[in-house]
């Protein structure tokens, strides 16, 4: 096996064990009997179990903000409706984390109340998508889509807050729901809630 398929594998591995047990309850140990590799191999690739951890959350994050890239939807700047450019961003991050529960799982539940670099990554993961949203706000109002007296940071922190919310309730692998969530209607009922005090245009829905 290739360096980096053995690589993957060991996440893999981890991300599983991880979600489903916890961090403090997976253990090295249970890492190398699940992927099927000897004990030194996995140290050829990870420091330790923290460094594994760190892996796993910190590629979660950079293909969050892959999957949500303009360039990933085809989406000009110069012509994009506004409202289709938020609908975008919203719809994206849903559905980027509805695609793994068990990666949703570990950055939404299991990584809570962690020590050390662990929750400075989780916090960082959060500061980007505030950091993204302001970014998206700044952009409007400059171009006079957005309303000139709009309170910007608090805007995306309500934002971000509605996302992972919503995240942590249908995504995780724990969540308890009576049916699966409709991202398309969701999107829109997000969109419904904040477009109208964001935007200097009134607001229509999509099936309008």
């Amino acid at each position: 096996m290739k360096p980096e398929a053995r690589k993957k594998l060991i996440l893999a591995s981890a991300k599983r064990l991880f979600s489903r047990g916890g961090y403090y309850q997976t253990q090295i140990s249970d890492i190398i009997k699940d992927a099927g590799i000897a004990r030194g191999t996995i140290y050829q690739y990870f420091s330790n179990k923290e460094d594994v951890f760190v892996t796993l959350l910190e590629q979660y994050y950079s293909q969050w903000e892959e999957s949500i890239s303009l360039a990933a939807a085809d989406i000009n700047l110069e012509n994009v409706d506004p409202v289709d450019y938020f609908r975008h961003r919203i719809k994206r991050t849903l559905v980027f984390f509805s695609k793994d529960k068990d990666l949703c799982n570990i950055a939404l539940r299991v990584g809570l109340g962690l020590p050390g670099d662990m929750a400075l990554v989780i916090k960082r993961f959060e500061e980007r998508i505030i950091r993204l949203l302001i970014g998206d706000l700044d952009l409007g109002i400059s171009n006079g889509h957005v309303r000139q007296d709009l309170n910007v940071e608090l805007t995306a922190n309500l934002l971000a807050g509605a996302l992972l919310s919503t995240a942590y309730h249908f995504f995780s692998q724990d969540a308890d729901q009576a049916k699966p969530l409709d991202i398309n209607k969701t999107t829109e009922d997000i969109i419904a809630v904040f477009a109208p005090g964001i935007f200097t245009k009134p607001y229509k829905k999509q099936s309008e």
